[in-house]
């Protein structure tokens, strides 16, 4: 579980890519998927697969280049605030 300046800091990571998806690296979008609970499911050459038990029939593709590519980003983001729906519909 994380800590609420764990939270916090996730968030702000989000919240900044979210403003300019051109500029992101792989490991820091990585870094935020796996804080979130998304499991690596591995992959070909130079992509990574990621899985979400709370997201059944999403995959997200993560090539690891830098910058990743706006669409890789942005998936990524649309993933998160479905979990995010998911998560808030449970509680």
């Amino acid at each position: 579980m994380l800590s609420e300046s764990g939270v916090t800091q996730i968030e702000k990571r989000i919240q900044r890519i979210g403003r300019n998806p051109r500029n992101v690296s792989s490991e820091e979008l990585v870094a935020i998927l796996t804080a979130l609970g998304f499991d690596c499911r591995g992959g070909k050459g130079s992509h990574r697969c990621y899985r979400h038990p709370n997201l059944p029939g999403v995959l997200l593709t993560v090539p690891m280049q830098t910058p990743l590519r706006r669409v890789y980003v942005l998936q990524s983001l649309n993933a998160i605030h479905r979990l995010r729906e998911v998560m808030d519909d449970d509680e």
